[in-house]
């Protein structure tokens, strides 16, 4: 298993697209824990979250089958145990004071970026992004526009990506839509890299690099960290933007 642990092998690590866990000097944080309980409360009330049944199959679509409406009607005891995939791309009122991810977006969100980019890491934008995955669910076979710092925040899950991905997915193909995006028929078990991740843990995903998480028994939610851009390089572009 890949492991990073100090910035010398992380700058290498940026301008590739394997996948990675990180830890040591790269990512020095003890994260909070935030309660299962309000994540789902809080996350479920917001508008703008993204809700699906995150069923496990070969293509991104079946994750990506819409549940808003069911999910957001069960009782909160029942959504805590149930089968969803919640997607937060704006935290809102979740990263404010009293919110249920206030502490990690304090404690290891913003800490992180002032790290990178006291390392010499530069990037157009970064914004954190909460998926919670319900018992046995899954966000299926895709690959991110932006390079994604996962670190898991409560329950475990697998992080799976691949050992040779401009193979399985060569750069001029990699503008397929979402509901394009299918797992490769052919795939075998020793084409796949894959993290077994806890609260607290960290795995690097390149833009562009394939991947698939399921979740275990139990619901689990992590906080991915976007970078648009990110290389070891200053330029005009790369205004290090923090949202």
């Amino acid at each position: 298993m890949v492991t990073i642990e100090t910035f010398d092998a992380f700058r290498q690590a940026v301008m590739e697209p394997l996948a990675a866990r990180v830890r040591g000097e790269v990512f020095p944080f003890c994260c909070p824990e935030p309660s299962l309980r309000d994540v789902i409360a809080q996350a479920r009330a917001e508008p703008q979250a993204r809700i699906c049944t995150g069923r496990r199959g070969e293509t991104l679509a079946e994750s990506l089958a819409d549940y808003a409406d069911g999910f957001r009607a069960l009782p909160l005891e029942e959504a805590m145990a149930g089968p969803v995939h919640l997607s937060l791309f704006d935290l809102g009122r979740l990263r404010l004071p009293g919110g249920a991810l206030y502490d990690a977006v304090e404690q290891v969100y913003l800490p992180l970026t002032q790290l990178w980019a006291a390392q010499g890491l530069y990037w157009k934008r970064v914004y954190p992004i909460l998926f919670l995955s319900g018992p046995g669910c899954s966000t299926n076979y895709h690959w991110d526009p932006s390079s994604v710092l996962f670190v898991q925040m409560s329950g475990r899950k697998r992080f799976q990506a691949l050992r040779d991905p401009r193979r399985w997915l060569p750069l001029e193909k990699s503008e397929l839509k979402q509901t394009e995006m299918r797992r490769p028929g052919d795939l075998r078990e020793e084409d796949i890299r894959a993290f077994d991740v806890g609260p607290g843990e960290a795995v690097w995903s390149p833009c562009l690099a394939p991947h698939w998480v399921d979740a275990s028994a139990s619901s689990a939610f992590s906080l991915s960290i976007a970078f648009t851009d990110i290389a070891t390089e200053p330029s005009p572009e790369r205004i290090m933007e923090v949202v």
